[in-house]
């Protein structure tokens, strides 16, 4: 009992930290993945909680065992948000909306969860409801693994599409092993023994291996330096003049988006951070926007956009 003490408060420190981390980050950077990655940490923890109170408060975890069976609410709640947290970040990284099949999925996987409870209590009907979520979990997988192969230029983004895919469909097979050897050999589902076994140890395992990754994303924007920005207004909130310039100057449309960067005072270590690049394919854009706007240093970058501003 004193090891699994050790786990759990291994497990909600790690998740704590990760979150807090996250928090900072959203906090200065305002990006929809911060809040995407605040959510499912936030939901590691309740999860967690949860299940530590099954494994040391008997009475809970006999009245959690007997909701679980009747209205799987809470765990149904948790796997729900985990797997639109976990679609959400795959489609801000590969730089996707939301398609509507992928909400009719999460949907039907909801209604699936609320109606396997109406089946007999028993192991098939747990399985059954556990079922759909690891399945869903290997299809997060193959569709990172899909927007992994179409990204060409974003090495940044490649490298984490490439890393979410290996694990979710890593995870998603072993878990529902686990889940597949436990449900059937250790849980007892007879009207006069009710006991479940919460814990899924490749659960716990997969969520220690996203925390890694987040920890990997979010310190290195959280330990990036401020960034001093010379001009005191940025001219490149107007879309309208940005797009002309562009097209003036020929620019293709990730240069426009390196150019708008540049124009708020970003360094190339910031802009490959913002747009998910490697360093090297930062440096060979903005070489190129050099040469277009014949400049060679940037503080000569915001004089050539009002000038045209000035002549428009």
């Amino acid at each position: 009992m004193i090891a699994i003490f050790i786990y759990n408060i291994f497990l909600i420190l790690l998740y704590a930290f990760s979150l807090s981390i996250v928090g900072l980050d959203n906090y200065k950077e305002k990006k929809p993945i911060f809040a995407a990655l605040g959510l499912l940490l936030t939901f590691f923890i309740l999860d967690n909680v949860i299940i530590y109170m099954t494994e040391f408060i008997n009475s809970f975890a006999h009245f959690y065992d007997q909701l679980f069976l009747v209205v799987p609410i809470i765990k149904a709640a948790i796997y729900l948000v985990n797997n639109y947290c976990c679609i959400w970040i795959v489609n801000i990284i590969s730089d996707q909306k939301f398609k509507k099949s992928q909400m009719t999925i999460l949907i039907g996987l909801a209604l699936w969860m609320l109606l396997t409870p109406m089946l007999p209590a028993s192991a098939l009907s747990v399985w059954l409801f556990y079922l759909p979520n690891q399945l869903f979990l290997i299809y997060i997988g193959i569709t990172a693994w899909r927007q992994f192969k179409r990204q060409t230029d974003n090495d940044t983004a490649r490298y984490y599409l490439q890393r979410i895919a290996l694990l979710c469909i890593i995870a998603g097979i072993i878990i529902l092993v686990e889940d597949t050897y436990v449900i059937f050999n250790v849980d007892q589902y007879s009207s006069l023994t009710l006991k479940i076994f919460n814990r899924n140890f490749s659960e716990d395992l997969f969520s220690i291996a996203a925390c890694f990754f987040i920890l990997q994303y979010s310190l290195k924007i959280f330990l990036a330096k401020p960034t001093v920005i010379e001009v005191a207004v940025p001219t490149s909130k107007n879309p309208k003049l940005l797009a002309n310039f562009s097209e003036h100057y020929q620019f293709t449309q990730r240069e426009t988006e390196i150019f708008e960067l540049l124009l708020s005072g970003k360094s190339n270590q910031e802009i490959a951070d913002v747009l998910f690049l490697s360093i090297g394919t930062v440096k060979t854009h903005v070489h190129n926007i050099f040469i277009k706007l014949d400049i060679n240093r940037r503080n000569q970058i915001d004089g050539v956009y009002q000038k045209f501003i000035e002549n428009s």
